[in-house]
């Protein structure tokens, strides 16, 4: 069991070794054992449909409600939020870390947290089990740009220290593939809600927008890159949750599986206000720069 106390190992690492534990020697001694550790897949990889989306959605609107747990095992705390889609990379907003608001708060996006849903115990003890690692690399799109609140190109890929090995509270969403037939329903929304007294991660359903609706708000608006979404009074998810997933069902026999359609940018503000939709960056449109971007 030295492997769990090698010298210069974080703790995250120790914790993710402890984890990947699959079995001990059979032929070891009484004092000496050999310990099996398994390794997950590469991570420059898109996660593929018998591992990505396996959760069972609750059907129905859903009104700002309170997310099962175990209920979105891909969403991701930045401990300086988001949504893991690969052993070893989190894809998230660029405006979550880059730009003014880290800049102004002099802070520094340093680990990620999977496993949780709750935010109230980032500096406390979690009530569920959870994992911290430490963050290696951040990729932001070479063309994102700010102006006024509104965003465009707002996409980042958090490569983590580590790879992951996939349990129950951790798990990949999947991204959008044309191989997949996609089913046209309501999409759900989930993050956690400043405006709530409850610290939980919440969730609602919301519907896609003519995009018309999201040109006559933002003229910044584009609808080749990004999606318009939600406008209903409260069912969207409110205000500090930029990077927050946008997700659907898509089919595959007699399976499904939940997949990444978008990503919260700007506008999720007007989250009561009905009529006034949110925008979100739109993945398929940057499905090309993640598998660019992605190394081992």
């Amino acid at each position: 069991m030295n492997i769990l106390r090698p010298r210069g190992m974080t703790q995250a690492e120790k914790d993710v070794f402890a984890n990947r534990q699959c079995g001990l020697d059979p032929n070891g001694r009484e004092l000496l054992y050999m310990v099996y550790v398994c390794c997950p897949e590469l991570g420059d990889v898109l996660p593929s449909k018998q591992t990505c989306g396996k959760t069972t959605p609750v059907l129905g609107f859903r009104g700002a409600e309170n997310a099962e747990l175990k209920e979105y095992p891909w969403m991701v705390l930045l401990l300086y939020e988001n949504r893991l889609s690969l052993t070893r990379y989190v894809l998230t907003a660029a405006h979550c870390v880059i730009g003014g608001y880290l800049t102004h708060n002099d802070l520094v996006l340093k680990s990620v947290r999977l496993g949780e849903s709750h935010n109230d115990s980032i500096t406390s003890v979690s009530r569920w089990p959870h994992l911290d690692v430490e963050v290696g690399h951040t990729t932001v799109h070479q063309g994102f740009t700010s102006s006024g609140g509104t965003y465009h190109n707002d996409i980042a890929l958090l490569r983590l220290r580590i790879p992951l090995r996939y349990t129950k509270q951790i798990q990949p969403i999947c991204l959008l593939d044309a191989d997949f037939p996609l089913h046209d329903l309501n999409l759900q929304v989930s993050g956690w809600d400043p405006t709530k007294s409850s610290q939980s991660l919440i969730t609602s359903t919301i519907k896609k927008r003519n995009p018309v609706d999201c040109l006559i708000g933002y003229t910044s608006f584009r609808p080749a890159s990004q999606i318009c979404a939600g406008g209903q009074r409260k069912r969207d998810t409110c205000a500090g949750i930029s990077g927050s997933p946008l997700m659907g069902i898509m089919e595959s026999g007699v399976d499904e599986f939940v997949f990444l359609e978008g990503i919260a940018s700007y506008g999720q503000q007007y989250c009561y206000t009905a009529g006034i939709p949110g925008v979100y960056t739109k993945i398929d449109h940057f499905l090309g720069w993640i598998k660019a971007n992605l190394a081992p």
